[in-house]
Formats: C-alpha cells, sequence, structure tokens
C-alpha cells in the first residue's frame, strides 16, 4: 500500500458547510474575547447524583451453548458486586441448539425471538423491566478482575455518564484495521465529536445506557451498535468509552458488514445535514479504494502497529484529497 496509488473522489467538497454568522460583518482583532472563566462552576461539594434504579443486562444469543452459562454467570455476578437490583435476560435468537434450556438453568429469563443480532437486543431491551440497561454478546468471554457489566455499569450507577461503550484491549488482530482505515477517518470526518465518545473499538456490543436512549428505531442485523452510536451521539447525554480488559469471542466474518455500516452512517449523515446527499459517491469511491489497501495486510509479514499508523494517514489524507 503506497500513498501515491488511486485516489478516491474528493469527499473533502461534499461536506455540509456550517451557516455563516448574521450581519455581514467580518471578526476583527477588536472584536470581544471569551472570557476563559466563562462557564467554569465551582462547587464546595460533590452534585452528582449516584442512581438506585434496577438494572437489566440483557444477552443476545444465538446458538451460543458454548458460553452462555458462563455470560449468565459473569452477569448475575456484576449485579451482586455494584450492590444492584436487577435482572439478566438473555434473548434466544432462533436457536437450534440448547443455549435457551442453559441461559434459564442459569439463572437468566429467557425469551424467544427471531433471527439477527438488532432483532434480538430489541427484543431484550422491550422485556426488560431496569431503568439502566447493559447489554453483553452472548459469545463475549472477558478475562478482567470484574465481570464486563460491572465495569459498564458503574459510572452510569455513579451518575458520572449516561451511557458507557467498552473500549476493548487489542492484540493486533486484522479487525481492528476497520477502525483505523473506516471508522476513524469517516467519524472524524462527518462526526468527530463522536470520536472521544464511543472508544476504539465503537462496534461493540458491550455497553449500558439508561432507558430513554435505548428508545430510538434500530435496524434488525449487526449495524444496530452503529446506529445506537449515531444516535447517542445526536443526544446530549454523556456517553464514554471505558476501558477494558483481555476479552476472546469466536471469530466470525462479516464480510458484508463494513459497507453496511458505511451504508448506515451516510444514511443518517445526510438527514442530519452533515453530509449532501450529492457528497455519497467521492465517499463509496473512497472506502472501495481504502477497503482494497486494508486487504493487503499480510499477518506475520507486516508490523500490525505500523500498518495501521501507515493505513490511517492514507485513509486520512484520501478522504481529505
Amino acid at each position: 500500500m503506497t500513498e501515491t496509488s488511486a485516489q478516491p473522489g474528493h469527499a473533502s467538497s461534499d461536506a455540509a458547510a456550517p451557516a455563516s454568522s448574521g450581519g455581514g460583518g467580518s471578526t476583527t482583532a477588536s472584536a470581544a474575547r471569551i472570557d476563559p472563566a466563562l462557564g467554569l462552576n465551582l462547587v464546595p461539594s460533590r452534585e452528582l447524583q449516584a442512581r438506585q434504579q434496577p438494572v437489566s443486562i440483557c444477552v443476545p444469543a444465538h446458538n451460543e451453548a458454548a458460553t452462555i452459562t458462563e455470560v449468565v454467570h459473569d452477569a448475575l455476578r456484576a449485579l451482586k458486586l455494584l450492590g444492584a437490583d436487577g435482572e439478566v435476560i438473555v434473548a434466544a435468537s432462533a436457536c437450534t441448539d440448547d443455549s435457551a434450556d442453559l441461559a434459564e438453568r442459569a439463572g437468566a429469563r429467557v425469551i424467544e425471538c427471531g433471527r439477527g443480532k438488532g432483532v434480538a437486543l430489541k427484543a431484550g431491551v422491550a422485556t426488560a423491566k431496569g431503568d439502566i440497561i447493559a447489554t453483553v454478546d452472548g459469545d463475549f468471554r472477558y478475562f478482567g478482575p470484574e465481570p464486563i457489566a460491572a465495569t459498564l455499569l458503574r459510572p452510569i450507577l455513579s451518575g458520572t455518564a449516561d451511557a458507557t461503550i467498552a473500549d476493548l484491549y487489542w492484540r493486533p488482530l486484522y479487525p481492528q484495521l476497520t477502525y483505523y482505515g473506516f471508522f476513524a477517518p469517516l467519524a472524524g470526518r462527518l462526526y468527530p465529536e463522536m470520536l472521544a465518545k464511543v472508544g476504539t473499538t465503537p462496534w461493540s456490543g458491550q455497553r449500558a445506557a439508561i432507558r430513554p436512549l435505548w428508545n430510538v428505531d434500530l435496524p434488525d442485523d449487526f449495524t444496530v451498535e452503529m446506529a445506537l452510536n449515531l444516535a447517542w451521539n445526536d443526544s446530549s447525554a454523556r456517553v464514554r468509552p471505558v476501558l477494558s480488559d483481555d476479552w476472546t469471542n469466536p471469530q466470525r466474518p462479516k464480510p458484508d458488514l463494513l459497507r453496511a455500516e458505511l451504508e448506515v452512517i451516510l444514511a443518517h449523515a445526510i438527514s442530519t445535514g452533515r453530509l449532501r446527499p450529492d457528497g455519497t459517491a467521492p465517499v463509496l469511491a473512497w472506502f472501495n479504494h481504502v477497503h482494497d489497501c486494508m486487504a493487503t495486510y499480510q499477518p506475520g509479514a507486516d508490523d500490525p502497529a505500523e500498518f495501521e499508523t501507515r493505513l490511517l494517514r492514507f485513509s486520512t489524507e484520501a478522504l481529505a484529497a
């Protein structure tokens, strides 16, 4: 991959420009300056209020018999560690194995639903009784000092966040290239304020939020996490990434997911005025070119950190060209 290869379309001219200030005047050196202390609010004691609300931990699961018992036990342990009243719900998504029976025996409330990550997530949220809802994938094994649900819920229960997303520790694996080559450049272009909110693993299914943030229209498929990122970014909620520990789950390639997420992002950007409708073609051309560059990564031959650095620079410059 080199930076002299064929350039994608010119996306820079297609982003919607901010409206200019009224009055027709120009800014001069004599214009009023912002007081550095403006808005500074010093308080004598803690103002944040801890939440004493019931919690629901929802687990979407499709044929996860190998891991579902461990996931349910960890979720129940999280509630105990937090001292929170709550429940664990497993949304059995068109399971053909004994995932549902195992989950029920492990202590979860089980609901049956159709197949699809979004379908299962929405079914779990719809039946949840808690005012705070966390989601943990049914195939997610976590090796941190406490269950992942406890790590996600703690900032919300303390009042310091309204929503959290697991910022997962990554070993040098190929999926991380999607952040450097795809998400960071595109979100940095269209939604720069979102990068600090969602962390480096914005597609993570391990997340939590107060109930109102779940009351959004969501897709039925694996783009559900990206749709949540966009919806939560639209709100005034305090959304924060939470640093997380080592973990594993089965590698199940989804070759069409990246393009599907691109379509979700572009549709939302157009609907919110972040991108003009005629600006999608250059971004699609950029995506195809960068996607080809990502595919040149050779495990064992390329140094992952160096490749990611080159990819981020290339993708960012190509999008701005």
